[in-house]
């Protein structure tokens, strides 16, 4: 990867997300968190390729957001916040 120009080093984490109901109901989401490759790894935090994942928006790579931050605007995060207005959806149904 060494030798891929910045303008080529774009990449995203993907989080599918799904609620299955007693009575048969099935919905799912799907969530992405963009950015850009780096070079060299930096940051403790976070697994796999957090310490080169830049997310768009962000001066310092996934394995240096804090815990806190990373909960808010990850994929995951993405993912399940979407679901929360289903699962209130299907709490309210009659």
């Amino acid at each position: 990867m060494s030798d891929i120009a910045d303008d080529l080093r774009g990449a995203h984490f993907t989080c599918a997300a799904a609620l299955a109901l007693p009575d048969g109901t099935e919905r799912s989401v799907v969530a992405e968190w963009h950015g850009q490759l780096l070079h060299e790894p930096n940051g403790v935090n976070g697994f796999g390729y957090d310490p080169i994942f830049l997310p768009d928006g962000y001066a310092i790579s996934a394995a240096e957001l804090s815990g806190h931050v990373k909960n808010q605007v990850s994929h995951r995060a993405m993912a399940f916040e979407a679901l929360i207005p289903l699962i209130r959806e299907s709490v309210s149904a009659p």
